[in-house]
C-alpha cells in the first residue's frame, strides 16, 4: 500500500471515529471550501454548511457507524474511494449495509480533501 492509499483509508477511520464520538471537527479538517454531496437535494454545501449537516446528523444519531474502504483508484490528483458503511444500532440484530464512492483531490502539500460523495443502501442482485 502506498502513501496515499494510506492517507486515503486513515480519512475513513478518522472520519469513523470523529462521527462515533461526536467530534465534527475532526470530520471537517478533510474537507475542503466546497462539498458535492450527490445525495441531497441540494447537494452542493459551503464547508460551513458541511459542518452544520454533519452536526444536524450526530444530534439525531442513535447510531454508530464502521467505515470500511474497499478500494482505492488513484489518477492523478484524484483518488476514487469505494467502501462499506455499517449503521450499528442497539435495537437492530444486523447493522444497516451501505455503499459509498468519495472522490477526493491531491492538495499542493501532498494530503487529501474529499470533494464529492454518494451513498446508498445494498441491492440485492441475482443475475437471471
Amino acid at each position: 500500500m502506498n502513501r496515499d492509499q494510506e492517507f486515503l483509508r486513515n480519512m475513513a477511520r478518522e472520519f469513523e471515529e470523529g462521527f462515533n464520538s461526536g467530534d465534527v471537527d475532526r470530520i471537517m479538517r478533510f474537507y475542503g471550501s466546497s462539498y458535492v454531496d450527490v445525495n441531497l437535494r441540494n447537494p452542493v454545501q459551503t464547508k460551513a454548511e458541511r459542518r452544520a449537516y454533519y452536526l444536524q446528523v450526530m444530534k439525531r444519531q442513535g447510531f454508530r457507524l464502521k467505515v470500511k474502504p474497499d478500494d482505492i483508484l488513484l489518477r492523478g490528483d484524484l483518488a476514487f474511494v469505494r467502501g462499506t458503511i455499517f449503521l450499528i444500532q442497539a435495537d437492530l440484530k444486523q447493522p444497516l449495509e451501505l455503499r459509498y464512492l468519495e472522490i477526493a483531490e491531491r492538495q499542493a502539500d501532498g494530503s487529501w480533501q474529499v470533494i464529492w460523495g454518494m451513498d446508498g443502501p445494498v441491492q440485492e442482485y441475482t443475475p437471471g
